[in-house]
């Protein structure tokens, strides 16, 4: 079993968050593994290296196989994802607003999607995968996966402006900062600012600081569970525990104490857990 979130280097930091690599082998003759996944805001390129994955919309009634490479957008609704027996996964999380400028397109038709990514970019993202998926070290799948990304990177003609340091503001303190603050921050009127964040980030800010908030209660909750929720609520911004639990329903599809629960039951979650606190 292997867990790992990477930093990346310095050189390509504006672009990527970190690098995320997984790996289960599950026993061929137990239930398929179920990892719970609600709506969240970041903005992936994963590479399904061993195994994949089968993405059910409980709402919906949706079934989707993603592809062997995937661009993942935005996520607004709750999914849940049944595991192969044996599971291997490199996911390069972006900065928020770079995936766009990675892509040098607007984000606003990867809402909720998992896309081809081998139908956007170029050949050599498939060449990449062939020198990956059988490599067995796995720091140099993060050395050669991020040799590709530098020599993309450096032939974007791009800049970063202030609407990018407001995004990370946004997931630092979702419940800290109206819309109209972030507007201003941002340098731009507040008609600007919402057209500009709906393309580089594919929803609305309000949604974004929304979705951004309910994940920070979920996690707090996770690290200290001795705290009660409406504790939990009124640290993460809230107005009251039934805030929270609407936000709940609506991005994790059920309670506060029934996501907590199943999440608790899926693969890895303890150590994710002390990964992310580190």
């Amino acid at each position: 079993m292997l867990f790992k979130i990477v930093q990346p280097s310095v050189h390509v930091q504006p672009f990527i968050k970190d690098y995320f690599l997984l790996h289960f082998v599950f026993d061929k003759n137990a239930p398929v593994a179920v990892k719970p996944f609600p709506a969240n805001t970041d903005h992936c390129l994963v590479f399904y290296l061993r195994g994949g994955v089968i993405a059910i919309n409980p709402a919906m009634g949706t079934v989707n196989n993603f592809a062997r490479i995937a661009i993942n957008g935005s996520q607004v609704s709750n999914f849940n994802f049944n595991l192969s027996s044996e599971f291997l996964m490199l996911s390069v999380n972006f900065q928020p607003g770079a995936l766009s400028k990675f892509l040098q397109s607007p984000l606003t038709e990867f809402t909720d999607e998992r896309i081809d990514a081998e139908a956007i970019l170029n050949p050599s993202i498939g060449m990449l995968y062939e020198q990956i998926v059988n490599e067995p070290v796995s720091e140099n799948i993060i050395r050669i996966t991020e040799q590709y990304l530098w020599k993309r990177i450096q032939k974007i003609k791009t800049d970063f402006q202030p609407i990018d340091k407001v995004s990370r503001l946004m997931v630092q303190n979702p419940a800290g900062y109206s819309v109209e603050k972030l507007a201003d921050y941002a340098c731009l009127s507040i008609s600007q600012f919402e057209r500009r964040f709906i393309q580089q980030m594919g929803i609305t800010p309000k949604l974004y600081n929304r979705i951004n908030r309910f994940y920070s209660a979920f996690l707090l909750k996770s690290l200290r569970p001795n705290l009660d929720w409406l504790s939990i609520a009124v640290h993460s911004g809230y107005n009251d525990y039934q805030h929270l639990v609407k936000d709940f329903k609506q991005f994790s599809g059920t309670t506060p104490n029934s996501f907590l629960a199943a999440e608790n039951k899926a693969p890895g979650r303890e150590l994710e857990l002390i990964a992310r606190n580190r």
